[in-house]
């Protein structure tokens, strides 16, 4: 399994942008409810995944989605697709909210997916990203990329006051080109 970390990818100030951008939207309706273990809509973890005829991806987020697709070698790929608009999601977790473990499906192409994400925002307690059950210990800022479509994933459940808030990009690309370091993450483009 290959998980790859960029410590403090982004600066503190573009989390800063791009947690102001998920405050307006949770006010504005632009993350709205979630789905839990149990296909049941919840309140504790909003997301912009289905919702995105609500809102027009600013130039900002934009930018910053090019940023990683550069910088981990997938911008020649498809943008993750099945979710989000752009190729983006975002969700915030409140206190009491987790994910349940699972697998995305795939969605484009029979592709795998590759999500890089990027918590802006980190919980007091709990909030903690396990792949196939092993712990990922993460910093706001850290750029994270892994297989969503080959690997199970899970969030343990958020507690104290600060909203977890999680940036999702990524691409469509086929698993043996990750897997096999053909993609080389960290500037260094993959052929695809």
């Amino acid at each position: 399994m290959r998980i790859e970390v960029a410590k403090a990818f982004l600066s503190p100030e573009e989390c800063n942008l791009l947690n102001q951008w998920v405050n307006v939207g949770v006010v504005s309706g632009w993350l709205d409810k979630g789905v839990d273990r149990h296909a049941v809509f919840t309140d504790n973890r909003l997301t912009s995944r289905m919702y995105g005829g609500r809102f027009t991806t600013p130039p900002a987020i934009l930018k910053i989605s090019e940023k990683i697709r550069r910088f981990v070698g997938v911008d020649a790929y498809p943008l993750a697709v099945g979710h989000g608009k752009d190729g983006v999601v975002v969700s915030c977790t409140f206190p009491g909210g987790d994910v349940y473990k699972h697998v995305d499906p795939r969605s484009y192409q029979e592709l795998a997916t590759l999500r890089c994400n990027v918590m802006t925002q980190k919980s007091e307690v709990g909030g903690i990203l396990h792949v196939d059950d092993m712990p990922v210990p993460l910093d706001v800022g850290d750029l994270h990329c892994y297989l969503v479509t080959e690997h199970s994933h899970h969030v343990t459940t958020v507690g104290g006051d600060t909203p977890r808030i999680l940036w999702m990009f990524g691409a469509c690309i086929p698993k043996e080109d990750w897997n096999s370091n053909r993609i080389k993450f960290g500037g260094e483009h993959g052929v695809p």
